[in-house]
């Protein structure tokens, strides 16, 4: 690393703050892809204030047997991602008949699944075990006054991975059980932080339950195997920037006993610049294609790279290297390129799973199996514009993006579900997105918009029959 580099990160580190501010205080920006619109009017599930909770982050839904789990973190004083303590909190959606042909979700009350003491629980991953007729929650949890900053900081990782179950879709929960020394204490390297999901887990058809997820390490300089000199410059960077040195990459958590045991499975290969440089991957969901084999999409902590996807055609045990996706854009932020770390880059959590296409929908000879559907913030620039697109080609293309959405929006998950006609017996398969979203900013509320297949497949120019 030249000179110059050196003092762009000491320089950065010093405006940091001011930059931080301006971003906060930008305008709203324009919305790049509306040419199609789709879904429902949505639904506020959470919102700021809520039950006391200052802030609702970290959406994440499933639908199990006429219910709609809708999951998140409440945190109690702050919007941030530490200091405070936080809950994971749910809210039960059931689909309720209001007249002729017609439905609306009908939500319960906020409902605390996990609150620990001196803990911020955070990440929920649920999972609908078809073969238990369970729910699975899988969850961190970090100390309150430790930030990511501190966390990179130590030797060895200072959190907690826990699972949880329902067999009564989401009315009550089992004690939280301690996995991480069976997963966290396997890994190689040791992780300095692990983050699961967040948003929805998957259940293969063989009946493996996958953790989609990623991790944070380390490789120091050993003790004068480098020099003195290279020893103290690391030591500098290190100090204005607690982030040098690390690295980042997707990986998986798997069981095959129902949740009970968790191992180790495969850690993907991050996408290389054009340098060769590895491009960190963060935040994942993952969706099987076929049977056994799993397509996992990561948010890139690179501001102007796309979205990184890779395979697995063993069950999530190994990953090919993770390649940038053509059509798949994600936010950048303004001035990222100055940013000295690589916590400090645009990207956003999107989500992704695979349906089964209905079969009075017209085939094409390269339809894959399953097909996909996936979500986030559809602009180059920042968090605004909610979109879904879907491939019906195994991922090798995708359609253009539909507006679920236009103003300021960041994480969402998604679910399908099936709705019945009572007259003529038929079922119509619907899709729902429970995402951040607000006036201002996005994280003013959590809100839950259903959309049709018919209105992805009628909207949309690429992939369309």
């Amino acid at each position: 690393m030249g000179c110059y580099e050196e003092i762009r990160r000491i320089v950065v580190w010093l405006l940091h703050p001011l930059i931080i501010r301006f971003r906060r205080e930008e305008p709203p920006v324009r919305v790049e892809h509306h040419d199609y619109w789709c879904g429902d009017v949505p639904q506020e599930v959470f919102g700021q204030g809520d039950n006391g909770y200052n802030t609702f982050r970290i959406p994440a839904l499933v639908h199990h047997r006429g219910v709609f789990l809708a999951f998140c973190e409440a945190r109690r004083t702050s919007f941030r991602d530490w200091g405070a303590s936080m809950d994971l909190v749910l809210r039960r959606g059931r689909l309720c008949d209001i007249k002729e042909g017609d439905k609306e979700i009908e939500w319960g009350d906020i409902q605390v699944v996990a609150s620990l003491p001196g803990k911020r629980a955070m990440n929920p991953v649920p999972i609908v075990d078809e073969d238990m007729d369970a729910i699975i929650l899988v969850f961190i949890t970090f100390p309150i006054e430790l930030s990511e900053a501190d966390l990179i900081r130590g030797d060895k990782y200072q959190q907690n991975l826990y699972v949880t179950k329902s067999v009564d879709e989401g009315r009550t929960w089992s004690e939280p059980l301690d996995i991480t020394n069976l997963t966290l204490g396997r890994m190689d390297p040791e992780p300095l932080i692990y983050a699961s999901g967040p948003g929805h887990g998957l259940q293969l058809k063989s009946g493996r339950l996958i953790v989609p997820g990623n991790i944070h390490w380390k490789e120091k300089p050993q003790p004068g195997a480098t020099g003195w000199l290279a020893e103290l410059k690391w030591s500098i960077l290190e100090f204005f920037d607690s982030f040098h040195g690390s690295r980042n990459c997707s990986i998986v958590l798997f069981s095959d006993d129902g949740g009970d045991t968790w191992q180790v499975g495969g850690k993907i290969p991050p996408a290389k610049d054009e340098d060769g440089v590895d491009i960190p991957a963060n935040e994942c969901q993952a969706a099987e294609l076929e049977e056994g084999h799993v397509y996992v999409n990561s948010r890139t902590c690179d501001p102007q790279a796309t979205r990184q996807e890779s395979y697995s055609i063993d069950g999530g045990i190994s990953f090919t290297m993770g390649e940038l996706s053509d059509d798949l854009e994600e936010p950048g932020y303004f001035l990222s390129r100055w940013i000295p770390s690589i916590k400090n880059f645009g990207g956003c959590q999107a989500s992704v799973m695979s349906f089964e296409p209905p079969d009075h929908i017209p085939k094409l000879e390269r339809d894959a199996e399953r097909w996909i559907i996936f979500s986030n913030p559809a602009s180059r620039n920042t968090r605004v514009n909610m979109s879904v697109r879907f491939s019906r080609d195994a991922c090798q293309t995708w359609s253009p993006p539909l507006s679920l959405n236009p103003g300021p929006s960041a994480y969402s998950d998604l679910t399908c579900y099936r709705v019945k006609d009572k007259v003529t017996g038929k079922s119509t398969m619907k899709f729902a997105c429970l995402y951040e979203c607000g006036s201002l900013h996005p994280y003013e509320r959590i809100a839950f918009q259903t959309f049709s297949l018919e209105e992805l497949t009628s909207n949309a120019r690429g992939n369309q029959p």
